[in-house]
């Protein structure tokens, strides 16, 4: 609560800041021709994916070793704290009702997740209660991380009944701002008696204001201005400096923010196209395969718990190879598996 209290001081100082000054920021859009994809969305969704895996990795680190001093990796981890939100958001800006709507979300998403989320369940409690199975579905409970699936269907579901309503500019923008008080509420547990344990961490409230706010961006048809950064730098590091601090008082945030995740939206927009574009192509790749990472990952760190990270040459070496092999693993079987694809669907078929 404090956080997000701080966090809504430092958006009044930005505010004021921008009228005083009359100075502008970057204003995240998608590429005027519809026929070319804005990879910066792209990239933010492989960055926010790089840090689910630190929040995570941060959990494993506290298993083994509770009375260390970690705060580094808490930092790290609540540093992250933009990933659920910038992701939800990034999956609604390219959101649009076709024919093929729920087959796409069928094949891509819920497919996929059923049969990891049944394997897990297999390997993880090696039982068959068909009932806890079918409620670990529902809820996303088969590995921690797996929440995100079910939150995101209930989202795609909500897009579909209303996208033909929100076409119009007002109304999607008084959606927008009772998205935004709704996220409030939840951000201050407004809604914790309402909801069972086993849905409040689903809870579209949580993330809807993200959601919305990604419809919106869709649907700006402004011109993205030769901006300002001063004071998004200025407030980044005012973020970094506060995060440390609180990290290394042992402060371990939740993902529930909405002031931070919008600065590091406006701030990663700016600085992307300054990135090697060898690391925007690494970016790009794991945010277009993000399905890979948050299915597998779960089983690789949910085995390295019968292993101490510090075999791996001590706390800084363990770190980064579990990290790696979280993100590397599941890129590897992306890039055979989507290779491997290409090369079967343009192949010559002949059929008797």
């Amino acid at each position: 609560m404090e956080w997000e209290l701080l966090g809504f001081i430092l958006a009044g100082v930005f505010s004021t800041y921008l009228l005083i000054f009359k100075e502008t920021v970057p204003i995240p859009l998608i590429n005027s021709n519809k026929n070319q994809r804005e990879t910066r969305f792209d990239s933010i969704r492989g960055l926010a994916m790089i840090g689910i895996v630190l929040i995570h990795v941060h959990s494993y680190f506290i298993f083994f070793h509770p009375n260390d001093d970690l705060s580094i990796t808490l930092f790290l981890s609540n540093f992250s704290r933009f990933s659920v939100p910038i992701f939800i958001l990034s999956s609604a800006v390219y959101l649009k009702i076709k024919p093929d709507y729920w087959k796409s979300k069928f094949k891509h998403l819920i497919l996929p997740y059923l049969i990891t989320s049944i394997f897990g369940y297999l390997l993880k409690y090696q039982s068959w209660d068909v009932f806890e199975l079918i409620e670990f579905l529902i809820f996303g409970k088969v590995f921690t991380p797996f929440y995100f699936v079910p939150l995101l269907v209930q989202f795609y579901i909500l897009y579909y009944f209303i996208s033909k309503y929100i076409e119009e500019k007002k109304i999607l923008n008084i959606s927008l701002f009772i998205s935004l008080v709704l996220n409030l509420i939840s951000n201050f547990a407004g809604f914790d008696d309402l909801f069972t344990k086993n849905y409040q961490p689903i809870s579209i409230f949580n993330y809807i204001f993200f959601f919305v706010l990604g419809i919106k961006i869709n649907k700006l048809q402004i011109r993205e201005k030769n901006n300002k950064g001063f004071i998004l730098n200025v407030c980044i590091v005012l973020f970094f400096i506060i995060i440390y601090v609180f990290s290394i008082n042992g402060s371990d945030f939740k993902n529930h923010h909405l002031v931070y995740p919008l600065i590091f939206l406006l701030f990663s927009w700016e600085v992307l196209p300054l990135f090697h574009p060898k690391l925007n192509y690494i970016l790009i790749f794991i945010g277009k395969n993000s399905i890979f990472i948050f299915l597998l990952h779960p089983f690789i760190i949910h085995y390295m718990h019968a292993i101490d990270p510090y075999t791996f040459g001590g706390a800084i070496y363990g770190y980064l190879i579990t990290v790696l092999l979280n993100v590397g693993i599941p890129c590897i079987v992306a890039y055979l598996f989507t290779s491997q694809m290409g090369k079967f669907l343009n192949r010559p078929h002949h059929y008797p």
